[in-house]
């Protein structure tokens, strides 16, 4: 089996068995990927231990700001961490899931320019929405800042 393939099954497992995995890994694209809470470590001491969401948005330092900055942002943050939990109006729009990441609802908003996008949590009530600003700040990489890592 190939790579993706393998995460696939292993996240397939999980969800199965309703157990929990622990996973060790360098490569944090593939963390972020099958990771429910990530820790990063540096010098055998943890540096930030939550979920991807909140390591991606509000990494704890510098040291995982600068570990993170190549991160493709899309594939990782969902709708529900850069969505307006105010709703103008509904119409002329369509909804997506919260858990959506944006590079998906960027494929979305291409298929249907102009629209609004409306937010919905997962038993289908409408908790927010996303303007195309919103989506392209969530996919903007954030400055960089002057390592210092003491």
């Amino acid at each position: 089996l190939i790579r993706a393939d393998m995460q696939n099954i292993l996240l397939d497992l999980q969800n199965e068995l309703h157990k929990t995995i622990v996973f060790i890994t360098h490569d944090l694209d593939e963390a972020l990927k099958i990771g429910d809470k990530i820790a990063i470590l540096r010098d055998g001491l943890i540096v930030q231990d939550c979920d991807p969401q909140d390591i991606i948005l509000n990494p704890a330092d510098e040291y995982v700001s600068d570990f993170i900055k190549d991160i493709n942002r899309a594939r990782v943050i969902k709708a529900k961490s850069i969505m307006s939990k105010s709703i103008d109006n509904k119409k002329g729009s369509f909804s997506i899931n919260h858990n959506m990441v944006l590079e998906d609802v960027l494929q979305e908003i291409t298929k249907k320019p102009g629209s609004k996008v409306l937010v919905k949590n997962d038993k289908g009530k409408i908790i927010g929405q996303i303007s195309i600003q919103e989506l392209l700040n969530g996919i903007k990489r954030p400055v960089s800042k002057v390592k210092n890592y003491t």
